[in-house]
């Protein structure tokens, strides 16, 4: 909207300006800034000029988010009816300051996979691909005040034991009930 505002104001005083003779050369130049100007924001929003893509790997051990008759659980929900959008539950690590707080890897706009290994220990590496600009001078001609860069992908990788079972929650609700009536 702004930009349309700057097209229309600067195309009225263009015109004014045109018909004087001395203020012609500045019109001009004014012009071709403008137009400099807007190339350049039309450039930054469609192609991301003056950015480039940094990535992060962030590693943690996790711990299972219940343990069912000596079975160690990591569980997910679910998202919508096509089952490709998961949203996977666990515990942090117990050398972090909230032990017992548990973490969420939501998998809407991200992607996720889990691998059995023979580790002891749970993984969860978190690698998150994220826009940045490339210098200085890119900051002080893109940047917007208040708002941030936006994370292109973000993968959530499990690397759990063979001992661990990945269930959804559904699932996971089934075993406890199984584990409670001994005559299943």
């Amino acid at each position: 909207m702004l930009i349309l505002l700057l097209i229309v104001l600067f195309g009225g005083s263009f015109f004014f300006f045109a018909n004087l003779h001395p203020h012609r050369t500045g019109a001009i130049t004014s012009a071709l800034f403008f137009g400099l100007s807007i190339l350049l924001l039309v450039l930054n929003m469609g192609t991301h000029l003056g950015l480039t893509k940094t990535t992060n790997n962030n590693r943690q051990t996790i711990r299972p988010t219940s343990t069912s008759q000596g079975v160690q659980l990591l569980v997910y929900q679910p998202l919508g009816t096509t089952n490709n959008e998961r949203v996977y539950v666990y515990n942090g690590d117990q050398k972090s300051p909230l032990p017992d707080k548990r973490g969420l890897a939501k998998t809407t706009r991200v992607a996720s996979s889990v691998t059995t290994t023979n580790a002891k220990h749970a993984t969860l590496t978190l690698t998150t691909t994220k826009y940045t600009y490339q210098n200085q001078l890119a900051k002080v001609l893109f940047a917007i005040p208040g708002t941030k860069l936006a994370t292109t992908q973000q993968v959530a990788h499990f690397t759990v034991p063979k001992s661990w079972l990945v269930l959804s929650s559904k699932q996971a609700t089934r075993l406890k009930q199984a584990a409670a009536n001994p005559t299943n």
